[in-house]
């Protein structure tokens, strides 16, 4: 007999699909649900989650795939799976309700609508019976039927009110007065507070990278030696534990605990695009090759495994392999002796600390590795050199890499998200062309033109892509990463096609997001209409996407000249200013907005030839020590060409000292200080 299929069968989600076999008749989000519950009178049930969440996978084993839970459900709601990294608009509303009802949030996600879309019961996780002070999902099912059944008109104007105080909550408090340096200095201050001085990162387990406070340590670690401090003992950290994996490279979600030792061992897209770039950016604005390395395996790992035969990058791969958490990651000394010539087994296998803990450091006998820093009494105890000990691990890792690729491999989402592959190719151009990598910078390209092939002038940005069919709805998560991808690749290789492109995006689809008085929302207004339309300044796992949207709008003005995308920039910071100064630790991204939209802009041209040496080496200059926000311009031949002069104002009057002697400008506010050759001097005007 053929196992039951639901309407999930033909979804491009790989996260739906993976629900596609349960007795649950699921539909996926859409008119054909929605007209079912208002026509029926029924409440929505819906279940929002990702393919990479532990958690999502085991409630549809405990209860998706329970016939018993399943005829429950069929029978009183009308049910609804959603992929949140497919719609992140549905799971930015119904997150604010969960958050609302209990005070936290996470994923699965569950609530019950009305038939109109409004909340009024929502959680995370349900249990398939009473555990861990938690109801059962049937308990929280039969509850809220009957709550329906017998209060309807209670239960619809309570879901109503919630959804009002939501939309409330969603708009800008207003404008005031934003003093940048004071509100990031008590952001530091706050971080200060919460800073892990033995491991570094911020607060008790469970650990996140959190990236955009991360970055703006980077931006003060220049001039202020507390917060070098705490960035440093952050990212060797997480370098250093088991975060990082050692064998593959790239990074897991988050570490279970305050030692950045044991990860939840999802990897994602976007967590190894943004500490690519933060790696990358803090190795060369801070002189630490060693964070060089660290994204140089970052990129190697994207490149390796998440990239796509078109060029775009895959979304996520699962903590889960066999059916068994961290499987694939996680070794015993045994497996390492059988994978290994002996002298590269006894090497990892001391240098891990593996020989003498038979319990491992994760579950079931197994740990996840982890060298140690201290080699010298290691290869002491050994009988080799220290640069023996590292030879011997460092062939170690490609054959421990190949042995693993044996067994079971974590599931692929390899839906391929707009807004994800803006933040890789963002990072991956500026790698590229701070450590001089033609090739990797080809790979950003490449990237690139599957986005750009994708894009119709004034359309939205098709979210999801998998297997030629596009799915999901453009949020600004998209338009802004997108854009910052474009700006990013045409200040790495300056062809005029990128800014045209991000011009294109910017004119056509980014009004579409801005309120009368500045504000940015998650969502178009051309979009599906929601119950509530969100609004996302606070960072999170990734940095706000409406500072993002804003840093970006205040560069291409730099670029290009034009007034118009400061003052939208502008207007997008002032809008969010009363935000910022209650909650600045929260508001990251839009404080380093708000330094990109302060004062006057900034701009170094370098001109000269891509193939001259001295060219080269003021690029070097520039990328390495420019002001944080400043865009680094380099004018590739002279005159430039018709079209990039037309597009960059900037460029006029611009050229190199004579053949082979490239020149650099430094210019503010329309004023440029006289052109210099030597990268000592560049440095010097620009640290002035």
């Amino acid at each position: 007999m053929e196992p039951h299929r639901n309407r999930l069968a033909d979804a491009s989600s790989p996260y739906l699909r993976q629900h596609a076999d349960n007795p649950v008749d699921w539909y996926p989000w859409g008119r054909e649900a929605l007209d079912r519950a208002r026509a029926e009178e029924r409440p929505i049930f819906v279940s929002i989650g990702y393919s990479a969440c532990h958690w999502c996978h085991v409630m549809e084993r405990e209860s998706f795939s329970d016939p018993d839970t399943a005829a429950l459900l069929n029978r009183l709601f009308v049910c609804v799976k959603v992929d949140r990294e497919e719609r992140p608009d549905l799971d930015a509303v119904y997150m604010a309700a969960v958050q609302a009802m209990t005070g936290s949030g996470g994923w699965p996600l569950t609530a019950f609508l009305t038939p109109s879309g409004e909340p009024f019961f929502a959680g995370t996780y349900f249990p398939p019976e009473r555990r861990w002070g938690r109801p059962s999902l049937r308990e929280v099912a039969t509850s809220v039927a009957s709550a329906w059944a017998e209060r309807r008109s209670e239960v619809s104007e309570a879901a109503r009110e919630l959804v009002a105080r939501l939309a409330t909550g969603a708009r800008s408090a207003g404008h005031a007065t934003l003093d940048a340096a004071a509100l990031r200095a008590a952001s530091l201050a706050r971080a200060a507070r919460e800073f892990d001085s033995v491991h570094g990162g911020f607060g008790g387990a469970p650990k996140f990278p959190s990236p955009s406070r991360l970055f703006l340590l980077l931006t003060e670690a220049r001039h202020d030696a507390q917060a070098r401090r705490m960035l440093t003992a952050t990212l060797d950290g997480m370098a250093a534990g088991g975060m990082a994996d050692w064998v593959g490279g790239g990074f897991h979600r988050y570490s279970v605990d305050e030692r950045w030792l044991v990860p939840h061992f999802e990897k994602m897209l976007y967590d190894n695009a943004l500490l690519l770039r933060l790696y990358s950016e803090a190795g060369v604005r801070l002189g630490e090759p060693r964070w060089l390395t660290v994204a140089a395996e970052t990129a190697e790992y994207l490149v390796r495994e998440m990239q796509g035969p078109e060029g775009a990058f895959y979304t996520a791969t699962d903590a889960d392999s066999a059916g068994k958490e961290g499987l694939f990651f996680t070794w015993t000394a045994e497996e390492i002796r059988a994978a290994l010539p002996a002298p590269h087994a006894a090497a990892v296998v001391a240098v891990c600390a593996l020989d003498g803990d038979a319990q491992g450091n994760f579950e079931g006998g197994r740990s996840v590795l982890r060298p140690a820093a201290e080699r010298a009494g290691v290869a002491s105890r050994l009988g080799v050199s220290e640069a023996e000990l590292e030879r011997l691990l460092a062939e170690s890792r490609g054959l421990l890499r190949s042995a693993r690729e044996a067994r079971p491999r974590p599931a692929l989402d390899d839906k391929r998200l707009a807004g994800w592959n803006g933040m890789a190719i963002w990072a991956m151009a500026f790698f590229a062309t701070t450590t001089s990598q033609p090739d990797t910078l080809e790979v950003a390209r490449r990237a690139g033109r599957f986005l750009l092939a994708r894009l119709h002038p004034a359309q939205p940005v098709p979210r999801s892509w998998r297997d030629g069919v596009t799915s999901g709805a453009e949020t600004l998560e998209d338009v802004a990463w997108v854009l910052a991808a474009f700006v990013g690749l045409f200040e790495a290789d300056a062809d005029p096609a990128w800014l045209e492109a991000a011009i294109r995006l910017a004119d056509g689809r980014v009004p579409r997001y801005l309120a009368a008085d500045g504000a940015a929302f998650d969502t178009p207004d051309d979009g599906e209409p929601l119950v509530l339309r969100p609004r996302t300044p606070t960072d999170g796992a990734t940095p706000s996407p409406i500072g993002v949207l804003a840093s970006t709008l205040a560069r291409l003005a730099t670029l290009t000249g034009r007034d118009d995308l400061r003052a939208a920039a502008i207007g997008i910071v002032t809008a969010e200013a009363e935000l910022i100064g209650r909650w600045p630790e929260a508001c990251a991204s839009l404080l380093d907005a708000a330094a990109a939209t302060g004062g006057a802009p900034g701009i170094v041209t370098v001109a000269g030839d891509a193939a001259w040496p001295s060219t080269l080496a003021l690029l070097d200059a520039a990328r390495r020590h420019a002001p944080a926000g400043w865009p680094v311009l380099h004018s590739p031949t002279w005159p430039p060409p018709q079209k990039l002069s037309r597009l960059v104002p900037e460029l006029h009057g611009k050229h190199p000292a004579g053949p082979g002697r490239a020149a650099a400008y430094v210019c503010r506010d329309g004023s440029c200080l006289p052109p210099v050759e030597d990268p000592a001097r560049l440095r010097g005007q620009l640290q002035s």
